[in-house]
């Protein structure tokens, strides 16, 4: 691929095409956005050296929002090139700084053993390696200009980055997960992540509104890689949080709490998956069913923790 583009890197997590990460050179240095985990950074470093690029020159490695499966590489990945930083969004900086609260986190969504087996080892990035990046600032990279946008719903922390050279938007999760493989241009089958703790469906919904405000060209979705038909593929991801968030507040009108929340969350969700899928004439293989899972259960996870903020009055 011509070194003016994006380089899309599978990051093999969990399978492939699944997670990206990004690669960018200009003028004989490079940004990654995205990292992936700890075991994707041999990937990463693979990408650098095909180009011809070598870490010592890598000068910035970009983070959407810090879940794991976004920045998890991160500490490793500047272990091997000392002259980048990290560039994220000011409520991520201290986690990446002291990430011992966000992994306890991280092992109540997964559980230690999991957690442990697709993410670590990851450790603390040096305070003056960390730079959060303000709503609509800018970072001129060689040819391009990087803008970032924060873009709740998803998580608190989250950004998305136009690039001026592309036109492209680097969208995290906040433009969704795409599951259709065959990448149908009319309707792209997209999912709302409504992972745990942030999940807020108004600004899940300003947040794809301010990605179409930025006219992309092209969307580079974490999962996965690159998708044109940015108008498309926003119609179907609104669908998909308002059929989440129906679900959520269903579950708060029946008073439902703990092991009941939980399973009412995963059958509303899946049951929101296969609907949406039969709108886009998606014909779902046992394959994608099962990959749909663990998306599934994560999702629940958040709009469980949205039911009970619903039940405790503390939602917006």
């Amino acid at each position: 691929m011509s070194l003016d583009d994006v380089i899309t890197i599978d990051c093999l997590y969990r399978r492939p095409r699944h997670a990206a990460a990004f690669l960018m050179v200009e003028n004989g240095e490079a940004a990654f956005v995205e990292t992936n985990t700890v075991h994707a950074v041999p990937l990463l470093l693979a990408a650098l050296k095909e180009t011809g690029i070598a870490p010592e020159q890598v000068r910035h490695v970009i983070v959407t929002h810090i879940h794991f499966d976004h920045a998890g590489g991160a500490s490793v990945l500047l272990d091997h090139c000392p002259n980048a930083a990290v560039i994220c969004h000011p409520r991520a900086q201290r986690h990446l700084v002291d990430p011992a609260r966000l992994i306890e986190g991280a092992k109540r969504v997964y559980g230690a053993e999991e957690f442990e087996r697709l993410y670590m080892p990851m450790h603390a990035i040096a305070e003056d390696r960390v730079r959060g990046m303000d709503d609509g600032a800018r970072l001129v990279f060689g040819g391009r200009t990087f803008t970032f946008v924060h873009t709740r719903g998803h998580a608190n922390h989250h950004m998305v980055i136009h690039d001026s050279k592309t036109g492209g938007v680097f969208t995290g999760d906040a433009f969704g997960v795409e599951y259709d493989a065959g990448r149908r241009s009319e309707r792209p089958f997209l999912l709302c992540s409504s992972a745990p703790t942030d999940f807020d469906p108004d600004e899940a919904l300003a947040s794809v509104d301010k990605v179409l405000a930025l006219r992309p060209s092209r969307l580079h979705l974490t999962h996965y890689g690159e998708l044109a038909d940015a108008a498309a593929a926003a119609l179907v991801l609104k669908e998909s949080i308002t059929r989440l968030v129906a679900v959520a507040k269903a579950a708060a009108e029946l008073s439902l709490h703990g092991r009941e929340l939980h399973e009412f969350c995963v059958a509303g969700a899946r049951r929101a998956a296969r609907e949406l899928a039969d709108g886009c004439s998606v014909i779902l293989t046992d394959a994608d069913h099962a990959a749909l899972e663990s998306h599934i259960e994560v999702s629940a996870q958040g709009l469980a923790v949205y039911a009970e903020k619903a039940m405790a009055g503390t939602t917006a």
